[in-house]
């Protein structure tokens, strides 16, 4: 059996509550054929002292002025040289056996992409995960849209992913033009270029929330990179997918989905979400609603229910 190299990437920015105990979970694999590329995004926080505290020579440590975390994976991306890439958030955390698992399903005569089983848990408390339901087949990307396009659900945490070097090399890398939602453009790229997504329930990422991260941001900077993002992606399925009615369908319920959050924020960006929805589908997504909310959304609808909570600071 051969033991490929696998590039761990890491961007970092003000982790240092967190990012000894990812590094350790990395160091700490049973899998050693392994280089660990930590790029610290202008850290401002003893983040760099804590990396260079560690003493493992697979460790490479790259200092550079904050440019985002697309910018981080990029720089880390192009310094590592492995044939296999994990992209790990700075506060993710892995059981030791999660790459053997990962290498283990791959395969190395196809350009499928391998997604563990996935969870979260807040804070530092590991006890709080709760695991999200992970399927056993293997899917194309166009069955992939028609799972969690079509109900909005389309998160894909980069941790979960081992993915061919030549895969990237082919669909690119991260836009380093979004600050939010990122990976939602970057991976319907990657799923665009792959055969197929494996899924993997043996292997298993712990995804902390609740620590104020880049996905908690809120604001116009953050709505306009939330809209792009999935314009982008959008259009890049589209492309690819082209006269699809069921596609088209899926498109137009995640551009739904952006409406219903952002409106009436931020109308700009929500008026051309509108006229790209009018050019794909009717949309089947309905606005979620609990409580007095959904009193007031049967009432008088979603857009003035939501007009009128905005009024009031609700």
């Amino acid at each position: 059996m051969t033991y490929p190299l696998v590039s761990v990437c890491i961007p970092t920015y003000n982790n240092s509550n967190f990012i000894i105990e990812t590094i350790h979970a990395i160091i700490n694999q049973s899998y050693i054929n392994l280089e660990i590329i930590i790029v610290n995004d202008g850290s401002t926080d003893e983040t760099k002292e804590i990396i260079e505290s560690i003493n493992d020579q697979r460790i490479k440590l790259i200092h550079v002025v904050n440019g985002g975390a697309a910018s981080a994976r990029n720089i880390a991306f192009n310094s590592s040289n492995g044939d296999y890439i994990i992209f790990l958030d700075g506060d993710d955390y892995i059981e030791p056996d999660f790459i053997d698992k990962q290498i283990n399903k791959i395969s190395p005569l196809t350009n499928d992409i391998v997604l563990s089983s996935w969870g979260r848990f807040f804070n530092n408390n590991l006890q709080s995960f709760t695991e999200e339901i992970t399927p056993s087949e293997s899917i194309t990307f166009a069955e992939w849209i028609g799972i969690y396009w079509i109900n909005c659900n389309p998160m894909t945490n980069p941790g979960r992913a081992i993915i061919p070097r030549a895969t990237i090399l082919k669909s690119g890398l991260w836009d380093e033009s979004l600050s939010l939602n990122d990976d939602l453009e970057f991976f319907t790229r990657i799923f665009i270029h792959s055969n197929k997504i494996v899924f993997n329930q043996e292997a298993k990422l712990y995804y902390r929330s609740g620590t104020n991260g880049l996905s908690s941001k809120k604001g116009k900077e953050a709505s306009q990179s939330l809209y792009i993002s999935i314009y982008k992606s959008v259009n890049h399925v589209l492309d690819y997918y082209k006269n699809d009615e069921g596609i088209k369908l899926a498109c137009a319920n995640m551009i739904q989905s952006y409406i219903y959050l952002a409106y009436p924020h931020h109308k700009e960006y929500t008026d051309q979400a509108e006229k790209e929805i009018s050019k794909l589908a009717t949309p089947s997504l309905k606005f979620e609603s609990g409580g007095i909310t959904k009193f007031l959304n049967a009432i008088i609808g979603w857009k003035m229910t939501k007009k009128i909570k905005m009024l009031i600071g609700w």
